[in-house]
């Protein structure tokens, strides 16, 4: 093979490389992304409905021992209770928000240490359902922002069929994943 020929296929297999190594940062993050999302989207369903609920626990608590002494003032305790409602749900907005950030900035952080764990090919399945489907939204795969991941929850709040069928595809996805090996107690 002449000199020209050989730079040639270095150029090439380089070339290569670098497509590879982005080919696997793009499978890692949408692999990464497509967890991590759909953990957000799972995690902020079960808090809102927990606020909801603490915050309607607690007023009918208080509504009935302010009852107890005076039968107006109940009422007037569930008003309260109910007026406290958009604040509640506004902080759980903020602390989601925040677990968000934290989330992709743990694994921008760590992505080397993640590469290895997820090369089971397994976890490819997981981007491959969400490409399926479309909501008219970005992807679940992306990093998303608060207002997609919202958009994502009223979707899974509202029952919708279609969201509903993806998201049990995923969960039964992230069910059968391998389990990452633990920590031992020196790192």
């Amino acid at each position: 093979m002449s000199k020209k020929g050989r730079s040639s296929s270095k150029r090439q297999a380089s070339g290569g490389g670098a497509a590879e190594a982005q080919g696997n940062a793009d499978r890692t993050s949408k692999i990464m992304n497509s967890i991590t999302n759909t953990s957000i989207v799972l995690m902020s369903a079960m808090m809102g409905g927990f606020a909801q609920s603490m915050i309607e626990a607690t007023g009918e608590a208080a509504s009935q021992m302010a009852e107890s002494v005076d039968p107006d003032e109940g009422q007037r305790m569930r008003s309260e209770m109910r007026e406290k409602l958009p604040e509640v749900d506004e902080e759980m907005k903020n602390m989601v928000s925040e677990v968000r950030k934290d989330l992709y900035a743990q694994i921008a952080e760590k992505r080397k240490d993640i590469e290895p764990l997820i090369s089971d090919p397994v976890f490819d399945q997981g981007p491959k359902i969400l490409d399926k489907y479309d909501f008219g939204l970005p992807k679940l795969t992306e990093e998303l922002d608060d207002a997609s991941l919202a958009e994502y929850v009223q979707l899974l709040v509202g029952e919708d069929a279609k969201f509903s069928a993806m998201f049990q595809e995923l969960t039964d996805w992230i069910n059968s994943l391998p389990k990452l090996p633990e920590k031992s107690v020196g790192e």
